[in-house]
Protein backbone atom coordinates (compact mmCIF):
# COMPACT_ATOMS: atom_id res chain seq x y z
CA UNK A 1 0.00 0.00 0.00
CA UNK A 2 1.15 3.35 -1.03
CA UNK A 3 -0.38 6.55 0.28
CA UNK A 4 -0.14 8.63 -2.93
CA UNK A 5 -2.01 11.73 -2.28
CA UNK A 6 -4.57 13.31 0.81
CA UNK A 7 -6.63 16.62 0.42
CA UNK A 8 -7.98 18.48 2.93
CA UNK A 9 -10.81 20.73 2.53
CA UNK A 10 -11.65 22.12 6.31
CA UNK A 11 -9.95 19.85 9.11
CA UNK A 12 -8.77 21.78 12.19
CA UNK A 13 -5.89 24.32 11.04
CA UNK A 14 -6.03 22.48 7.24
CA UNK A 15 -8.18 24.66 4.52
CA UNK A 16 -7.93 23.34 1.17
CA UNK A 17 -4.29 21.59 1.08
CA UNK A 18 -3.44 19.32 -1.57
CA UNK A 19 -0.22 16.87 0.03
CA UNK A 20 1.28 14.42 -2.66
CA UNK A 21 3.43 11.93 -1.75
CA UNK A 22 5.35 10.55 -5.36
CA UNK A 23 7.42 7.35 -5.51
CA UNK A 24 10.46 7.77 -6.78
CA UNK A 25 13.96 6.09 -7.32
CA UNK A 26 15.03 7.60 -3.92
CA UNK A 27 13.59 5.80 -0.33
CA UNK A 28 10.38 6.00 -0.15
CA UNK A 29 10.36 8.06 2.96
CA UNK A 30 8.86 11.54 3.45
CA UNK A 31 10.25 13.82 6.27
CA UNK A 32 7.41 16.29 7.85
CA UNK A 33 8.90 19.86 9.15
CA UNK A 34 7.57 22.57 10.90
CA UNK A 35 8.25 24.70 13.83
CA UNK A 36 6.21 23.50 17.25
CA UNK A 37 2.70 23.91 17.28
CA UNK A 38 2.72 24.00 13.54
CA UNK A 39 0.56 20.95 12.84
CA UNK A 40 2.69 17.97 12.20
CA UNK A 41 1.71 15.64 15.00
CA UNK A 42 -2.07 16.92 14.07
CA UNK A 43 -1.72 15.57 10.75
CA UNK A 44 -0.19 12.08 11.52
CA UNK A 45 -2.83 11.84 13.54
CA UNK A 46 -5.47 12.53 11.57
CA UNK A 47 -4.36 10.45 8.44
CA UNK A 48 -4.20 7.33 10.75
CA UNK A 49 -7.40 7.87 12.62
CA UNK A 50 -9.14 7.90 9.32
CA UNK A 51 -7.43 5.53 7.53
CA UNK A 52 -7.60 2.86 10.69
CA UNK A 53 -11.20 3.30 11.30
CA UNK A 54 -13.18 4.53 8.56
CA UNK A 55 -14.61 0.71 7.55
CA UNK A 56 -14.92 -0.38 10.96
CA UNK A 57 -17.91 0.20 13.47
CA UNK A 58 -16.15 -0.63 16.54
CA UNK A 59 -13.57 2.12 15.14
CA UNK A 60 -15.68 4.69 13.85
CA UNK A 61 -16.12 6.92 16.93
CA UNK A 62 -12.78 7.70 17.06
CA UNK A 63 -13.14 9.64 14.42
CA UNK A 64 -15.88 11.76 16.09
CA UNK A 65 -13.13 12.39 18.85
CA UNK A 66 -10.98 13.89 16.73
CA UNK A 67 -12.79 16.15 14.73
CA UNK A 68 -14.22 19.79 16.00
CA UNK A 69 -17.59 21.05 15.05
CA UNK A 70 -16.09 23.38 12.33
CA UNK A 71 -14.28 20.45 10.80
CA UNK A 72 -16.24 19.56 7.19
CA UNK A 73 -16.21 18.66 3.42
CA UNK A 74 -14.12 15.64 2.29
CA UNK A 75 -10.62 14.09 2.84
CA UNK A 76 -9.96 12.92 -0.80
CA UNK A 77 -7.14 10.20 -0.80
CA UNK A 78 -5.57 8.46 -3.60
CA UNK A 79 -4.12 5.34 -2.79
CA UNK A 80 -1.92 3.23 -4.83
CA UNK A 81 -2.04 -0.99 -4.52
CA UNK A 82 -0.02 -3.24 -7.06
CA UNK A 83 0.92 0.06 -9.49
CA UNK A 84 -2.94 0.42 -9.63
CA UNK A 85 -4.19 3.58 -8.57
CA UNK A 86 -7.63 4.38 -6.42
CA UNK A 87 -9.75 7.23 -4.77
CA UNK A 88 -11.30 7.48 -1.12
CA UNK A 89 -13.78 10.18 -0.32
CA UNK A 90 -14.53 10.13 3.58
CA UNK A 91 -17.12 12.50 4.33
CA UNK A 92 -16.77 14.60 7.48
CA UNK A 93 -20.01 16.20 7.27
CA UNK A 94 -22.56 15.68 10.12
CA UNK A 95 -19.99 12.93 11.48
CA UNK A 96 -19.31 15.07 14.81
CA UNK A 97 -23.56 15.01 15.53
CA UNK A 98 -23.28 11.15 13.48
CA UNK A 99 -22.08 8.03 14.77
CA UNK A 100 -22.25 7.36 10.85
CA UNK A 101 -18.89 7.45 8.77
CA UNK A 102 -19.83 7.75 4.59
CA UNK A 103 -17.44 7.80 1.81
CA UNK A 104 -17.05 6.62 -1.54
CA UNK A 105 -14.33 4.52 -3.02
CA UNK A 106 -13.54 2.47 -5.94
CA UNK A 107 -11.67 0.46 -4.15
CA UNK A 108 -13.23 -3.40 -3.66
CA UNK A 109 -14.56 -4.39 0.71
CA UNK A 110 -11.18 -6.40 0.71
CA UNK A 111 -9.28 -3.58 0.02
CA UNK A 112 -10.71 -1.67 1.85
CA UNK A 113 -9.74 -3.66 4.56
CA UNK A 114 -6.36 -4.20 4.11
CA UNK A 115 -5.62 -0.55 3.59
CA UNK A 116 -7.33 0.14 7.37
CA UNK A 117 -5.07 -2.81 8.60
CA UNK A 118 -1.87 -1.77 7.12
CA UNK A 119 -1.40 1.52 8.42
CA UNK A 120 0.73 2.26 11.60
CA UNK A 121 1.31 5.10 13.91
CA UNK A 122 3.50 5.37 16.51
CA UNK A 123 4.87 8.48 18.71
CA UNK A 124 6.34 9.49 21.75
CA UNK A 125 4.40 8.26 25.19
CA UNK A 126 3.57 11.98 26.40
CA UNK A 127 2.61 12.97 22.78
CA UNK A 128 -0.76 14.87 23.33
CA UNK A 129 -3.81 12.53 21.39
CA UNK A 130 -6.83 14.62 19.55
CA UNK A 131 -8.65 10.75 19.42
CA UNK A 132 -8.24 10.86 22.80
CA UNK A 133 -9.92 12.16 25.59
CA UNK A 134 -8.98 12.46 29.80
CA UNK A 135 -11.62 9.60 30.45
CA UNK A 136 -11.11 7.15 27.70
CA UNK A 137 -9.02 3.84 28.93
CA UNK A 138 -6.04 3.78 27.28
CA UNK A 139 -5.18 0.00 27.64
CA UNK A 140 -9.30 -0.64 25.82
CA UNK A 141 -8.19 2.05 23.54
CA UNK A 142 -5.12 -0.18 22.64
CA UNK A 143 -6.95 -2.97 21.93
CA UNK A 144 -9.58 -1.40 19.58
CA UNK A 145 -6.38 0.42 17.71
CA UNK A 146 -4.42 -2.57 17.86
CA UNK A 147 -1.82 -0.41 14.99
CA UNK A 148 -1.22 2.21 17.11
CA UNK A 149 2.08 2.33 20.15
CA UNK A 150 4.05 4.35 21.86
CA UNK A 151 8.05 4.24 21.54
CA UNK A 152 7.92 2.64 24.83
CA UNK A 153 7.12 -0.95 22.96
CA UNK A 154 10.36 -2.56 23.70
CA UNK A 155 10.99 -5.66 26.15
CA UNK A 156 12.58 -8.39 26.62
CA UNK A 157 9.44 -10.69 25.25
CA UNK A 158 9.25 -8.36 22.41
CA UNK A 159 12.86 -10.01 20.91
CA UNK A 160 11.96 -13.59 22.15
CA UNK A 161 8.69 -13.21 19.76
CA UNK A 162 10.75 -11.77 17.22
CA UNK A 163 13.28 -14.82 17.44
CA UNK A 164 10.12 -16.89 17.23
CA UNK A 165 9.20 -14.90 14.61
CA UNK A 166 11.56 -15.97 12.34
CA UNK A 167 11.54 -19.42 13.55
CA UNK A 168 8.53 -19.48 11.84
CA UNK A 169 9.16 -18.23 8.75
CA UNK A 170 12.40 -20.20 8.20
CA UNK A 171 10.02 -23.13 8.40
CA UNK A 172 6.98 -21.64 6.14
CA UNK A 173 10.23 -21.74 3.48
CA UNK A 174 10.82 -25.09 3.98
CA UNK A 175 7.17 -25.94 3.41
CA UNK A 176 6.46 -24.06 0.42
CA UNK A 177 10.55 -24.90 -1.52
CA UNK A 178 11.91 -27.87 0.68
CA UNK A 179 14.43 -26.27 2.74
CA UNK A 180 14.74 -23.92 5.68
CA UNK A 181 15.42 -20.42 5.04
CA UNK A 182 18.03 -18.58 6.90
CA UNK A 183 15.12 -15.59 8.41
CA UNK A 184 16.46 -16.54 11.83
CA UNK A 185 20.44 -16.62 10.90
CA UNK A 186 19.86 -13.20 9.72
CA UNK A 187 18.65 -12.09 12.46
CA UNK A 188 20.53 -13.28 15.02
CA UNK A 189 23.55 -12.29 12.85
CA UNK A 190 21.82 -8.57 12.98
CA UNK A 191 21.47 -8.46 16.47
CA UNK A 192 24.62 -9.40 17.56
CA UNK A 193 26.50 -6.13 15.45
CA UNK A 194 23.24 -4.03 16.10
CA UNK A 195 24.74 -2.02 18.68
CA UNK A 196 28.29 -1.06 18.86
CA UNK A 197 30.42 -3.05 21.47
CA UNK A 198 27.71 -5.25 22.96
CA UNK A 199 25.76 -8.34 21.67
CA UNK A 200 22.20 -9.47 22.23
CA UNK A 201 21.09 -13.03 20.89
CA UNK A 202 19.22 -15.79 23.25
CA UNK A 203 19.85 -18.33 25.51
CA UNK A 204 19.82 -22.31 24.28
CA UNK A 205 16.23 -23.33 25.13
CA UNK A 206 15.21 -19.46 23.66
CA UNK A 207 13.55 -18.70 26.81
CA UNK A 208 15.89 -15.61 28.06
CA UNK A 209 17.45 -12.48 25.91
CA UNK A 210 21.01 -12.35 26.25
CA UNK A 211 22.94 -8.79 27.34
CA UNK A 212 26.55 -8.77 27.15
CA UNK A 213 29.67 -7.43 26.44
CA UNK A 214 31.34 -8.13 22.94
CA UNK A 215 34.21 -10.03 23.83
CA UNK A 216 33.02 -10.90 27.12
CA UNK A 217 31.11 -12.94 29.27
CA UNK A 218 30.09 -10.56 31.01
CA UNK A 219 26.32 -10.12 30.38
CA UNK A 220 24.51 -7.16 30.92
CA UNK A 221 20.69 -6.40 31.92
CA UNK A 222 18.80 -4.23 29.65
CA UNK A 223 18.29 -1.46 32.18
CA UNK A 224 22.64 -1.04 31.21
CA UNK A 225 21.58 -0.19 27.78
CA UNK A 226 20.61 3.19 27.36
CA UNK A 227 17.45 5.35 26.54
CA UNK A 228 18.94 5.96 23.09
CA UNK A 229 19.83 2.07 22.37
CA UNK A 230 16.50 0.64 23.44
CA UNK A 231 14.63 3.06 20.99
CA UNK A 232 16.85 2.16 17.92
CA UNK A 233 16.22 -1.43 19.52
CA UNK A 234 12.48 -1.17 19.87
CA UNK A 235 11.57 0.58 16.30
CA UNK A 236 13.71 -2.50 14.67
CA UNK A 237 12.02 -5.27 16.65
CA UNK A 238 8.69 -3.24 15.89
CA UNK A 239 9.46 -3.00 12.05
CA UNK A 240 10.93 -6.88 11.86
CA UNK A 241 8.55 -8.81 13.76
CA UNK A 242 4.96 -6.73 14.37
CA UNK A 243 4.40 -4.33 11.54
CA UNK A 244 3.23 -5.78 8.23
CA UNK A 245 5.01 -5.89 4.90
CA UNK A 246 4.08 -3.30 2.24
CA UNK A 247 2.70 -0.82 5.19
CA UNK A 248 2.17 2.91 5.39
CA UNK A 249 3.75 3.89 8.35
CA UNK A 250 3.48 7.73 10.60
CA UNK A 251 6.07 8.29 13.18
CA UNK A 252 5.81 11.18 14.97
CA UNK A 253 9.36 12.55 16.94
CA UNK A 254 10.86 9.35 16.02
CA UNK A 255 14.23 11.47 16.37
CA UNK A 256 14.07 11.83 20.28
CA UNK A 257 16.87 10.13 22.49
CA UNK A 258 19.51 9.05 19.26
CA UNK A 259 22.54 9.86 18.80
CA UNK A 260 22.53 12.11 15.84
CA UNK A 261 24.77 9.98 14.07
CA UNK A 262 21.87 7.08 13.98
CA UNK A 263 19.01 10.20 13.40
CA UNK A 264 21.60 10.66 10.16
CA UNK A 265 21.05 6.43 8.97
CA UNK A 266 17.82 6.46 10.04
CA UNK A 267 16.34 6.97 6.86
CA UNK A 268 18.62 4.31 5.75
CA UNK A 269 17.81 2.14 8.62
CA UNK A 270 14.14 2.24 8.12
CA UNK A 271 14.26 1.06 4.63
CA UNK A 272 16.04 -1.84 5.28
CA UNK A 273 14.47 -2.86 8.37
CA UNK A 274 11.46 -2.61 6.51
CA UNK A 275 9.24 -4.36 3.99
CA UNK A 276 8.77 -2.19 1.30
CA UNK A 277 6.62 0.22 3.33
CA UNK A 278 6.69 4.04 2.98
CA UNK A 279 7.50 5.92 6.28
CA UNK A 280 5.74 9.66 6.69
CA UNK A 281 8.51 11.13 9.60
CA UNK A 282 7.21 13.94 11.69
CA UNK A 283 10.67 15.41 12.83
CA UNK A 284 12.59 18.33 14.21
CA UNK A 285 16.00 16.45 13.45
CA UNK A 286 18.35 18.25 10.64
CA UNK A 287 19.98 15.12 10.57
CA UNK A 288 16.87 13.46 9.42
CA UNK A 289 15.82 16.26 7.01
CA UNK A 290 19.43 16.38 5.56
CA UNK A 291 19.80 12.36 4.35
CA UNK A 292 15.73 12.88 3.11
CA UNK A 293 15.56 13.10 -0.81
CA UNK A 294 14.63 17.01 -0.83
CA UNK A 295 11.25 16.16 -3.04
CA UNK A 296 10.31 14.62 -0.25
CA UNK A 297 10.50 17.47 2.57
CA UNK A 298 7.61 19.05 3.42
CA UNK A 299 7.16 21.62 5.23
CA UNK A 300 4.18 22.98 7.20
CA UNK A 301 3.78 26.75 7.48
CA UNK A 302 1.40 28.31 10.09
CA UNK A 303 0.54 31.63 9.38
CA UNK A 304 -2.44 33.02 10.80
CA UNK A 305 -3.54 30.43 12.35
CA UNK A 306 -3.77 28.42 8.80
CA UNK A 307 -1.02 25.71 7.42
CA UNK A 308 0.30 26.20 4.07
CA UNK A 309 2.44 23.60 1.96
CA UNK A 310 5.68 24.31 0.89
CA UNK A 311 7.98 22.12 -1.03
CA UNK A 312 11.68 22.67 -2.47
CA UNK A 313 11.62 22.67 -6.03
CA UNK A 314 15.20 22.26 -6.40
CA UNK A 315 17.87 20.81 -4.22
CA UNK A 316 19.02 22.68 -1.82
CA UNK A 317 22.57 24.54 -1.65
CA UNK A 318 23.92 22.24 0.47
CA UNK A 319 23.38 19.12 2.57
CA UNK A 320 24.88 20.44 5.81
CA UNK A 321 22.73 20.43 8.87
CA UNK A 322 22.91 24.18 9.43
CA UNK A 323 21.37 24.79 5.91
CA UNK A 324 18.83 22.59 6.88
CA UNK A 325 18.13 24.34 9.55
CA UNK A 326 18.05 27.35 8.21
CA UNK A 327 16.26 26.70 4.78
CA UNK A 328 13.76 24.34 5.88
CA UNK A 329 13.14 24.59 10.06
CA UNK A 330 13.67 28.61 9.81
CA UNK A 331 16.04 28.18 12.89
CA UNK A 332 19.47 30.12 13.75
CA UNK A 333 21.97 27.67 14.39
CA UNK A 334 24.53 30.29 16.24
CA UNK A 335 23.93 31.89 19.42
CA UNK A 336 21.96 35.25 19.25
CA UNK A 337 24.42 37.12 20.89
CA UNK A 338 27.05 36.09 18.15
CA UNK A 339 24.47 36.93 15.55
CA UNK A 340 24.19 40.31 17.19
CA UNK A 341 27.74 40.84 16.85
CA UNK A 342 28.17 39.88 13.11
CA UNK A 343 25.66 42.41 12.03
CA UNK A 344 26.91 45.12 14.07
CA UNK A 345 30.51 44.48 12.50
CA UNK A 346 29.20 44.03 9.18
CA UNK A 347 27.69 47.52 9.68
CA UNK A 348 30.68 49.13 10.13
CA UNK A 349 32.70 47.20 7.51
CA UNK A 350 30.74 48.29 4.84
CA UNK A 351 30.40 52.08 6.26
CA UNK A 352 34.79 51.89 5.99
CA UNK A 353 35.21 51.38 9.38
CA UNK A 354 36.82 48.00 9.41
CA UNK A 355 40.25 49.18 11.07
CA UNK A 356 38.65 51.57 13.68
CA UNK A 357 39.16 50.94 17.73
CA UNK A 358 35.45 50.07 17.63
CA UNK A 359 35.56 47.47 14.52
CA UNK A 360 38.50 45.75 16.39
CA UNK A 361 36.96 45.71 19.17
CA UNK A 362 33.71 43.95 17.89
CA UNK A 363 35.90 41.51 15.74
CA UNK A 364 37.80 40.62 19.04
CA UNK A 365 34.59 39.94 20.56
CA UNK A 366 33.27 37.62 17.84
CA UNK A 367 36.52 35.40 18.19
CA UNK A 368 35.68 34.61 21.03
CA UNK A 369 32.53 32.21 19.33
CA UNK A 370 34.32 31.07 16.11
CA UNK A 371 37.79 31.16 14.05
CA UNK A 372 38.67 33.73 11.68
CA UNK A 373 38.59 31.14 9.45
CA UNK A 374 34.74 31.05 9.41
CA UNK A 375 32.65 31.31 6.77
CA UNK A 376 31.45 35.06 7.97
CA UNK A 377 35.15 36.31 8.01
CA UNK A 378 35.86 34.56 5.07
CA UNK A 379 32.58 36.55 3.49
CA UNK A 380 34.19 39.63 4.38
CA UNK A 381 37.77 38.81 3.20
CA UNK A 382 36.13 38.47 0.01
CA UNK A 383 33.68 41.33 -0.11
CA UNK A 384 37.22 42.93 1.13
CA UNK A 385 38.91 41.97 -2.23
CA UNK A 386 36.26 43.34 -4.48
CA UNK A 387 36.07 46.78 -2.64
CA UNK A 388 40.24 46.77 -3.67
CA UNK A 389 39.71 45.94 -7.26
Amino acid sequence: MQLKQIEIIKYRNFENIVIDFEKSNFPNIFSIASKNGGGKSTLLQFIFILLHCFNNMSRQFYIQKILTKEDSGLVHFIIEEDEQEYNLDINLNNIYNDSGVYWTTDMTDKQLAKLSNSIYLTLPDAQPLHFLSKEDDKEEMRKLLPNFSTYEFFTEESILNSFEHEKQEDFKEMRIHGQYGSNYITFQNELKDFIEGKEIGENEDGTKIIFKLKDSDKELLSEDLSHGELRKLGIYIWLKSIVKKDAIILMDEVDIALHPSWQYELVDDLIQWSKGSQFLLATHSPQILSSTYYKNLILLDKKENLVSIKRLKEPPLDRDVNIMLKTIMGADYFPKELKKLQEEYRDLFDNGESETQKAQKVKLQILEYESENSSFFQGIAFDKELQDI
